[in-house]
C-alpha cells in the first residue's frame, strides 16, 4: 500500500489537466456546478481521501469524494435530472474504474479492459475497489450516487467503482430505494434545480475495526443524504436522510443541521453541507 506522503505527493502532482483528482473540486469549474452554490462541503475531506471529478466521453458527470483506504465514496455530489434512458445493459465486471488513482495520467475513467489499465492494473488494483471485492460478498454493489437520478452517458458514468459502497441487498432494494424513487419522483418534479450530495458513514477507519470485504472495501453502517431544492419562486427546500445498512433497515428524515450534526460526530470537526447556505 502507498504510504501517507506517496499518497500526498500524488494528489499535488495529479491537479492539472492530465489528472481529475483534484486538490480541490473548485479547480475544474466544469466540477463546480455539481455543488449547491459552487461551494463543497466542509469537514469530510481528509489527508485520506481524493476529490475526483468523474469524466466520460468528453464531460463531467458528477463529483466523488473518495476515500482512499476504505475504497468507498464518502460522498457523491450531482444534480438530480429526468431521466430517459433505460438502465445501462453492462456487466459488473466491466464496470469502470478510475486509472487516475493508480497514478495513471488519463483524465477519463476506463473500463478494466482498456489498454491504459491493464498496463497499470496493479497499481489500479491498490488504489479502489474491484469487482472481485464484491464477488460472492453477500453485499449488493450499491451506488452512491443513483443511476436513477440522471440520463444518457451520465447515467452510464454511475457505473464506477468509486461509486460503489457494499450495501445490505434488502437495504438497497428496499428502504433506500423508495427514498431514492422518492427525489425522482416527488422532489424532481417540483424543483427548477435540486443539488444533491449522498453519502456514507464508515464502520472502521481500518482493517480489524468496523466491516471489511476482503480486509478491503468498508462496509458502511449508514448511508446518507441531503438535497437542495430551488422552486420555481425561488424558495428553497432542503432535507436530510439517514439509513441504516443493516435490519431494520430504518431510514429517517432530518433536517441538514441534524444531519450535519450527526457527521460532525463521526468525523470530528465542523461540517456544512450546503455551504451556500441552503437550509
Amino acid at each position: 500500500m502507498a504510504s501517507l506522503g506517496q499518497t500526498l505527493v500524488f494528489l499535488v502532482l495529479c491537479s492539472g489537466v492530465l489528472c481529475e483528482v483534484l486538490q480541490s473540486f473548485t479547480d475544474v469549474p466544469g466540477c463546480q456546478q455539481f455543488f449547491y452554490e459552487g461551494q463543497e462541503p466542509l469537514g469530510l475531506a481528509s489527508n485520506v481521501t481524493a476529490n475526483i471529478c468523474q469524466h466520460l466521453h468528453g464531460a463531467y458527470h458528477y463529483a466523488t469524494l473518495y476515500h482512499r483506504l476504505a475504497r468507498v465514496p464518502i460522498y457523491s455530489a450531482y444534480i438530480l435530472e429526468v431521466s430517459t434512458t433505460s438502465r445501462p445493459d453492462i456487466s459488473s465486471s466491466n464496470w469502470y474504474l478510475e486509472p487516475m488513482l493508480g497514478g495513471v495520467a488519463q483524465k477519463e475513467m476506463l473500463q478494466p479492459s482498456n489498454t491504459a489499465m491493464q498496463a497499470n492494473m496493479d497499481d489500479v488494483l491498490e488504489s479502489q475497489a474491484v469487482n472481485d471485492d464484491y464477488r460472492n460478498s453477500g453485499y449488493s454493489r450499491g451506488h452512491v450516487n443513483p443511476s436513477m437520478h440522471h440520463s444518457s452517458t451520465s447515467q452510464l458514468a454511475t457505473f464506477t467503482y468509486t461509486n460503489m459502497a457494499p450495501q445490505d441487498s434488502t437495504f438497497n432494494s428496499g428502504t433506500w430505494n423508495t427514498y431514492e424513487s422518492f427525489l425522482r419522483d416527488k422532489i424532481l418534479t417540483t424543483c427548477r434545480q435540486t443539488h444533491v450530495l449522498s453519502g456514507v458513514i464508515i464502520s472502521g477507519s481500518h482493517p480489524g475495526k468496523g466491516k471489511w470485504l476482503r480486509n478491503r472495501v468498508n462496509v458502511p453502517t449508514f448511508f446518507w443524504s441531503a438535497f437542495c431544492c430551488v422552486q420555481s419562486n425561488g424558495n428553497r427546500r432542503a432535507e436530510g436522510r439517514l439509513g441504516r445498512n443493516e435490519s431494520p433497515y430504518d431510514v429517517v428524515t432530518t433536517s441538514i443541521a441534524e444531519l450535519e450534526v450527526i457527521l460532525r460526530k463521526e468525523y470530528g470537526g465542523e461540517v456544512s453541507l450546503f455551504s451556500g447556505g441552503c437550509q
